[in-house]
């Protein structure tokens, strides 16, 4: 018995090796079986079918009747006829049944093989996107944007973990156009696999964004971890050669130095809770600066910044410049910096003097609609500059801001930390989360931030989607109320939806009192799609993601504008700023004139907004605006001080 069990089990064994060794061996070993019975068959048929055929002949007849039922009304004799039907019946199993079954199968695993994407693609100075997170269809939405020349972006190649789980169905669920929709290919594979990198061609792209995966639950503490993973590995696949330009985001500017030390090719970093802090704190200092920031970089339909050559105005002063473009708002010369020219890093000079001379080499930063209404900027005029005795008015910055934080993330941790290094504003904070106590003070002392004047903090825990925690905190008190996504959650939406239930409570528990009392409500959502059940009431949205991913794609295009952003929302240098216009000046102006009260106090008009109105960016120069005490103008202030 014992003997005859591991024989048993041998057998079982090596039938399933053979059957797990893929398509050729099961045809193989079903083969041997319809050969074995049609030998049987044939040896039965010769000894007890008593026909007068050689045994060879009665192979064949038995190999016909296994494979084709239609000979079972050709056979005479009872013996035979037996034989005949029960190799016609193994014939419908075995010949039919298995060999059909192994060849769906292998025609399945086939199809689906092709349908993960794992044959590397054969792009060449293509776009790549490392890994499938929040930030990757609003890129690639941004890359194919018409404004975008097809020249720098022809084709983009994405790598998910997986683009049947979903991927494919949401790019197609996109309302991307068939052409448009013919330069995606998407590929699965993880970014953390050196070998997966090659199904997109890494080799030969001319530009790789590594958007950071969500920042939420569980994946917050290992995000940036991955983000440099990849870094390594793509400096260990181009070491000794020029490698394509690298855009990654961080979601901790902290950790922007570690990854530069990983990566020594050309490396733009994006830290997302540096720019969304940023935001926050310049619409804290002046509300109502959130709506321009959207327009800029979420509103597809808006004026999109564009660099372009300034070869034809070398020698012009800059007012020479600004004064001959009529389609396009020049915004500024990006230079080449002398120590950094292999790199080719700029200088940025945004809104600069009326006399600064254009040199060899220099670029002009435009707002436009569309690369042709730059490329109509041909030529430079003189220009005579006007005394003008009126000033634009600038809303004045508070000394002293009291601010309610409503939720927990890391970017509350980098704008405490951006509060604290602003000399010109105390802010009195009080944070209210869920998030144990002992925890956010722990995460706060390791920012060092305790010794700053500029930034008292309050931490209270409850939970305040409740009526009752929300009244308690007495949101009426405090100048701005900013509602944080939390990173806490399980998902994207789940944050949503608690920043949404938080913010009907706070909006009901106000309406109740004087409305004269409503502080400034910034809400941070991570779904655009969810910014409509809160863009009500004065307050402002903020849609992170869509922001970030904005700014990724537009710096993978045009690697200038990173330094360009960063300086757009720094307290230094040029800047977003909002002016007003004197009483006395109420009335209706052109849109010339509105761009020679600017540029008479170093700054560039972008556009301007109605109170309650839409934002209106890059307006045509003979379009009239009718200004009152609610209409803001949307300059690029100058590096003066405010």
């Amino acid at each position: 018995m014992a003997i005859g069990s591991r024989i048993s089990t041998q057998i079982k064994f090596s039938l399933e090796r053979m059957l797990g060794g893929g398509a050729l061996l099961q045809l193989l070993l079903a083969w041997a079986i319809v050969l074995l019975v049609a030998v049987t068959g044939g040896f039965l048929a010769y000894f007890l079918g008593r026909g007068e055929a050689a045994l060879t002949e009665e192979f064949w007849w038995s190999f016909l009747r296994l494979t084709d039922p239609g000979y079972l009304g050709d056979d005479e004799g009872t013996g035979r006829r037996i034989i005949s039907t029960i190799l016609t019946v193994a014939g419908y199993v075995l010949f039919m049944g298995t060999l059909v079954a192994i060849m769906t199968q292998w025609l399945f695993r086939q199809m689906r093989n092709f349908e993960l994407g794992q044959t590397p693609v054969g792009f060449r100075n293509h776009t790549v996107l490392l890994g499938w997170t929040s930030r990757t269809l609003p890129i690639v939405r941004e890359l194919l944007n018409p404004v975008i020349p097809r020249d720098q972006v022809n084709k983009i190649a994405v790598l998910a973990d997986d683009i049947t789980a979903g991927p494919t169905a949401e790019v197609r669920g996109e309302n991307i156009s068939g052409k448009d929709l013919r330069r995606i290919v998407l590929r699965s594979g993880s970014l953390l696999n050196p070998e997966h990198l090659t199904r997109v061609a890494i080799e030969n792209a001319r530009t790789i964004i590594i958007p950071s995966r969500s920042n939420f639950a569980e994946q917050t503490l290992s995000a940036d971890a991955d983000i440099i993973k990849v870094l390594l590995s793509l400096h260990t696949q181009f070491k000794g050669r020029q490698g394509p330009r690298v855009i990654a985001e961080l979601q901790d500017a902290r950790k922007i130095p570690v990854a530069l030390h990983t990566y020594k090719g050309y490396l733009q970093l994006i830290a997302s809770d540096l720019i969304i802090s940023r935001i926050l704190l310049r619409s804290i200092l002046y509300p109502g600066l959130s709506g321009v920031v959207n327009a800029l970089l979420i509103d597809p339909n808006q004026a999109q910044f564009m660099p372009e050559s300034a070869e034809r105005f070398v020698g012009k002063k800059w007012q020479q410049v600004f004064a001959s473009s009529n389609t396009a708002t020049p915004c500024g010369v990006l230079r080449l910096t002398r120590n950094a020219l292999k790199q080719g890093e700029r200088h940025t000079l945004l809104a600069p003097s009326g006399d600064l001379e254009i040199k060899e080499g220099d670029e002009i930063l435009y707002l436009a609609l569309s690369y042709s209404d730059v490329q109509l900027h041909q030529r430079a005029v003189s220009y005579r500059s006007q005394k003008l005795h009126e000033k634009l008015v600038a809303p004045i910055r508070p000394l002293k801001r009291k601010v309610l934080i409503l939720g927990w993330s890391n970017r509350v941790l980098t704008l405490l930390a951006e509060m604290a290094n602003d000399d010109r504003t105390q802010f009195s904070v009080c944070n209210v989360s869920t998030t144990p106590l002992n925890e956010r003070e722990l995460l706060f002392a390791e920012r060092q931030l305790e010794g700053s004047g500029q930034l008292q903090v309050e931490w209270l825990q409850a939970d305040y989607t409740t009526e009752s925690a929300m009244q308690k905190l007495q949101a009426h008190h405090f100048d701005s109320v900013i509602l944080f996504s939390s990173d806490r959650l399980a998902s994207g939406e789940e944050a949503d939806a608690r920043s949404i239930v938080a913010f009907m409570v706070l909006d009901y528990l106000l309406a109740k009192g004087n409305p004269s009392l409503r502080p400034h409500i910034m809400v941070e959502l991570h779904d655009p799609s969810n910014a409509a059940y809160v863009n009500h009431s004065h307050n402002e949205v903020l849609v992170s993601s869509v922001i970030v991913s904005h700014v990724l794609a537009q710096v993978a295009v045009y690697p200038q504008l990173r330094a360009v952003y960063e300086q757009l929302l720094s307290a230094d240098g040029a800047r977003l700023a909002l002016r007003f216009l004197p009483a006395n000046l109420h009335r209706v102006f052109t849109i010339g004139e509105l761009r020679e009260l600017a540029l008479s106090e170093q700054a560039v008009l972008l556009g301007y907004q109605q109170e309650g109105g839409k934002t209106v960016l890059n307006p045509n120069l003979n379009a009239q605006v009718k200004v009152n005490e609610g209409t803001q103008l949307i300059v690029l202030q100058g590096p003066i001080h405010e």
